[in-house]
């Protein structure tokens, strides 16, 4: 990867996290993490240091709230400062009092200093292509999921988002219809919930167009989310969350396309999906 193109896609990533990306950038930003592995190594190492550097930061503000010292150090401020091509770091003046307050509360800094240490090892551990093969349980039904035992079938990954989703439902029935109709095309529904939770959020969805409920699949603390490169810090109801996303898998578990929502209401259509599998398979 050359110095360029690293600067480039770093820059995406700023503008991913700002909410700053336009529709042409955004489809730059999921092409190159489909089809680059140094892109996608990147991108968990961003995602790890933004989550770091927040944890760090809150830490620092609220123990300086704490002693009255009234240092304000905000995601916002933290990246104001940053110049193009290093945005991986924070401002030299917030580290001053990042620097400061670790003289005067030395235990405080340091567990904080150990959270961001913490989340950069986890990018590290993240630095992997998807998996090969996974198992997945549904509550709804009794059953397992194992993409080993889906050889030659297309698999759409629908990861949805933890807590109540009235999108997600609406989501999850019209993909069930359009798996009626396209039996060749798995449609596997992903939450992150407890087993409890996704049985009375499962029990909502309309069954107009369905003979049967869809099987809803528990995805524990986001696992296969993280491991597919989801983006996660999304805020929705009260609780942090990955960002909608659609995953399509090949015959062979290979990923051919994706497209992650930037809110919750921003899914890819079932019209959209049907074009655009014509478009990179065989299928017809």
């Amino acid at each position: 990867m050359t110095p360029d193109h690293k600067s480039r896609l770093l820059d995406l990533f700023v503008a991913w996290t700002q909410a700053t990306i336009t529709e042409a950038e955004d489809r730059e930003l999921q092409a190159a993490l489909r089809t680059d592995v140094e892109a996608r190594r990147l991108w968990f190492l961003h995602q790890d240091l933004e989550l770091g550097l927040q944890c760090l930061t809150q830490v620092v503000k609220e123990t300086a709230d704490h002693q009255g010292e009234g240092v304000s150090v905000s995601k916002g401020a933290a990246n104001a400062d940053l110049e193009p091509g290093s945005r991986l770091s924070t401002s030299s003046a917030n580290w001053s009092r990042v620097a400061r307050l670790a003289r005067r509360h030395p235990a405080m800094t340091a567990v904080a200093l150990l959270c961001l240490s913490a989340t950069v090892l986890f990018g590290v551990h993240m630095w992997r292509l998807p998996p090969s093969d996974f198992m997945v349980e549904s509550p709804t039904h009794g059953t397992n999921f194992a993409l080993s035992g889906q050889k030659g079938k297309v698999i759409a990954l629908h990861f949805l988002l933890k807590t109540e989703c009235p999108f997600c439902l609406k989501l999850t029935n019209d993909y069930a219809r359009l798996g009626a109709s396209e039996p060749d095309v798995v449609h596997l529904f992903l939450k992150p919930d407890s087993a409890d939770e996704i049985k009375v959020w499962a029990g909502k969805i309309s069954q107009e167009g369905l003979k049967s409920p869809p099987v809803i699949y528990r995805d524990p603390d986001a696992r296969l989310a993280k491991e597919y490169g989801i983006p996660g810090g999304y805020e929705f109801h009260g609780s942090i969350t990955h960002y909608p996303a659609l995953v399509l898998l090949d015959g062979s578990g290979q990923e051919v396309f994706r497209y992650v929502g930037k809110n919750n209401s921003d899914r890819m259509k079932p019209d959209d999906f049907i074009t655009r599998l014509a478009m990179v398979t065989d299928h017809k």
